[in-house]
């Protein structure tokens, strides 16, 4: 029943190759650009201004080098693909699935990573090059980023939507071993489920195939919808994210946020009472299924289609105006970086379809941006990437959708 109602909601056309032109959203909605939507902008200030706080982000522990770096069985610089032989093969592309869920990486323990919900949650301890099928009894749902986690002690706490379709929850307080259903429904499922940096009590998260925003100010037990003045009209499937201001105080209410089918960029500085259209950013959108922020310090990256234009576009001021930053040849959908690079890769959820994934990487500014293949079986990107770090080399593990698991160590 689980996979019945995923498929359903998730299921689009497929396309030969990559191109230019990408697929039609479902939903209907209008993708064309909204007029005047970039007047003004908010403008988060960064520490000055706001008492000081002790709250601070989680710390990495050092869990050691990559023991397949070491072996030099995995060499940098090549994706190559980790799906573990477990997972059922009609959750791929060629059994009619959508893919390995989504993944997410322990801020806390940078060696450990999780996969779900496919049948079930799979974790890694050794930087994503093995798993294990920890827990199965979550069912299969591919809708966006239905997990987050936070590097909480003694072991990571995660909250994965139940893909009943009405946002339910599960919640796990011991690094996945056991998870609980909190009681109560919101009027979609948790879409795109993300924890404040400083703060593992409270999350936020758009809904599927839904407009409007959720948050949690108690660990997920309970939430509230945000609305607020300037909120864009004919968006769904929003996919927010908190802005790292370098203060918990204005981090916790600093956010940024966009969506499929026809709304525009926000932000918002004030936790969601007032939103301002993204300045630069009118009428982007994320692809179906996939999106990701990538921040580094006042820099933050997001990729997209149709509004100004598709492809990688940057803010070097917290948010407050945006440029695109590489050629627009390509749509791309999740961003991400390391002190050394930045990366983008386009996905679309759909099964079985070679959608390409125009992967490109960029200097660790992202001024100037390369086109790079990926090897033949590598034919869709990612709904989302997990980016970590052994302490000598920075390594991803993507859910490439239907194309599964695959990971690359960073030159």
């Amino acid at each position: 029943m689980l996979r019945s109602l995923a498929a359903s909601a998730l299921l689009v056309g497929c396309s030969s190759n990559a191109t230019s032109e990408a697929p039609v959203p479902d939903g209907g909605g209008d993708v064309s650009p909204q007029d005047g939507a970039n007047e003004g902008a908010v403008v988060p200030t960064p520490d000055a201004g706001h008492p000081a706080s002790d709250a601070s982000k989680p710390t990495p522990q050092d869990a050691g080098p990559d023991p397949c770096v070491e072996a030099g069985t995995c060499p940098p610089g090549a994706w190559i693909n980790v799906t573990p032989a477990g997972v059922a093969p009609m959750d791929l592309g060629d059994g009619g699935g959508f893919g390995p869920g989504s993944i997410v990486v322990d801020p806390v323990r940078p060696s450990d990573m999780y996969v779900a919900p496919i049948d079930g949650v799979w974790k890694s301890t050794d930087y994503g090059n093995t798993w294990s099928h920890i827990n199965t009894m979550l069912g299969y749902a591919p809708i966006g980023l239905p997990m987050a986690i936070a590097g909480t002690m003694p072991a990571a706490t995660l909250w994965i939507d139940s893909g009943d379709g009405h946002g339910s929850i599960y919640k796990s307080s011991d690094g996945g071993k056991t998870f609980t259903l909190i009681p109560g429904k919101q009027t979609a499922g948790l879409y795109s489920i993300v924890v404040d940096p400083y703060d593992p009590t409270h999350l936020l998260s758009g809904l599927h195939e839904a407009d409007g925003l959720v948050e949690s100010t108690d660990g997920g037990q309970t939430w509230q919808a945000v609305g607020g003045t300037g909120w864009p009209a004919g968006g769904i499937s929003w996919y927010p994210y908190f802005v790292d201001t370098g203060s918990a105080a204005t981090t916790r209410v600093t956010w940024f946020a966009y969506a499929q089918d026809g709304a525009t960029p926000v932000m918002t500085n004030d936790g969601g009472s007032i939103w301002t259209a993204a300045n630069g950013l009118a009428g982007l959108q994320h692809p179906h299924g996939a999106a990701a922020l990538y921040q580094t310090g006042q820099s933050l990256f997001v990729g997209g289609l149709y509004g100004p234009g598709q492809g990688v576009y940057r803010s070097t001021n917290l948010g407050a105006a945006w440029s695109r930053v590489d050629s627009g040849q390509f749509p791309e959908a999740v961003v991400w970086g390391t002190t050394k690079h930045v990366y983008a890769m386009w996905g679309w959820a759909c099964s079985g379809c070679n959608l390409g994934t125009n992967f490109e990487v960029a200097d660790a500014t992202g001024n100037t941006w390369t086109p790079t293949s990926v090897p033949a079986g590598l034919d869709i990107g990612p709904n989302s990437i997990a980016v970590t770090s052994d302490g000598t080399h920075s390594i991803f593990v993507g859910a490439m959708w239907s194309a599964g698991l695959w990971r690359y160590v960073e030159p």
